[in-house]
């Protein structure tokens, strides 16, 4: 597969993104997208993520760093599975939802639950 350059610019009254991809060598045709045609394309693409990491090994993420969204606009309720539906707006995602079965869940409020028996403003890690 060729490789591409890839470059997206916000405009200055941040209502409108340019897109532009193209060979790394020659001409390449910018697009530009409104807030609501840029999360479609995000939900596209992620759409596409998912069907290409099907049948791959999941990773554990202890250990990994993975980009942290600091007091998010989130809504947690009981699922229509037995579990929970865990949602919160991601700056860069929009809205993102996970059902969570019973038994996490349980693990969930066993790890939050040590963490509150803490002192407030503990940096200590529950197990």
């Amino acid at each position: 597969m060729a490789e591409a350059r890839v470059g997206i610019k916000v405009a200055d009254d941040q209502q409108a993104v340019t897109i532009e991809i193209g060979p790394t060598e020659g001409p390449s045709a910018p697009v530009a997208l409104n807030l609501e045609q840029l999360t479609k394309l995000i939900k596209l693409l992620g759409q596409a993520r998912s069907r290409m990491v099907v049948g791959t090994r999941k990773q554990p993420l202890d250990g990994q760093t993975v980009e942290t969204v600091f007091n998010p606009p989130w809504y947690i309720q009981v699922a229509q599975i037995d579990g929970s539906l865990l949602a919160f707006d991601h700056p860069s995602y929009g809205p993102i939802a996970y059902a969570i079965p019973r038994g996490d869940v349980a693990s969930i409020v066993e790890v939050l639950s040590a963490h509150l028996a803490f002192p407030e403003g503990s940096k200590g890690k529950p197990s």
